[in-house]
């Protein structure tokens, strides 16, 4: 947990493989990175796509910000038991971490969860926030809170797209989990053949829909 921790909380070094081949760069905190994303520095809004003008203020950076954010200061009060204090939210991040096991169980939006797993959530979902991965919808209910579709504004407009879905890798394709964006439940690889099962199940008593 304490690489993921650093990866969100300081300049840190990265592989990234370019037409030159693999290089290794100094890369932000990828907190100072989305709150920098917030006031417009070079990325345009909803995960970079679209033609629009860009807005002053970027809502989606700024809706992940504040969800991440209020995450992490509820481990951080439920941890100490006190009122967080004016720190930057990579600090009381370090701070926290420091403090915990990453099987130390915290409830995160609801959910129990290995710390480890709540840390490396928050990185995905602001490297996802930059590098949009590909998805592929189960046209299938989530099997572990039911929803079909979420909904979230894109261009001014509220876009409806199914709740259960197959992230894949933007360059090779390959499928790298399945996911709920209403729960945030996650499956893995080796969980793809309990996953499908489920989904079976559900069909059969919905009636035999298809994925």
């Amino acid at each position: 947990m304490s690489t993921d921790v650093e990866v969100l909380t300081r300049t840190h070094k990265r592989g990234i493989h370019t037409i030159d081949g693999f290089e290794v760069h100094s890369e932000p905190s990828l907190i100072s990175q989305l709150r920098e994303a917030i006031f417009g520095s070079g990325v345009a809004d909803n995960s970079g796509r679209g033609h629009r003008s860009k807005l002053p203020l970027q809502a989606a950076a700024l809706d992940l910000y504040t969800d991440i954010d209020t995450e992490i200061t509820v481990c951080w009060a439920e941890q100490f038991e006190l009122v967080p204090g004016p720190e930057r939210l990579e600090q009381m991040l370090a701070r926290w971490a420091a403090k915990i096991d990453d099987d130390t169980i915290v409830t995160v939006n609801g959910r129990d969860m290995y710390a480890k797993d709540a840390v490396k959530g928050w990185e995905q979902r602001i490297r996802d926030y930059f590098d949009p991965p590909r998805m592929a919808e189960i046209q299938s209910p989530c099997v572990s809170c039911g929803e079909r579709y979420v909904y979230r504004w894109v261009d001014g407009e509220n876009v409806r797209s199914s709740a259960l879905g197959f992230r894949r890798d933007r360059d090779t394709g390959e499928t790298l989990d399945a996911r709920c964006a209403a729960c945030g439940v996650v499956w893995t690889p080796a969980q793809f053949k309990f996953l499908a099962e489920q989904i079976a199940k559900t069909e059969t008593m919905m009636g035999g829909s298809k994925l």
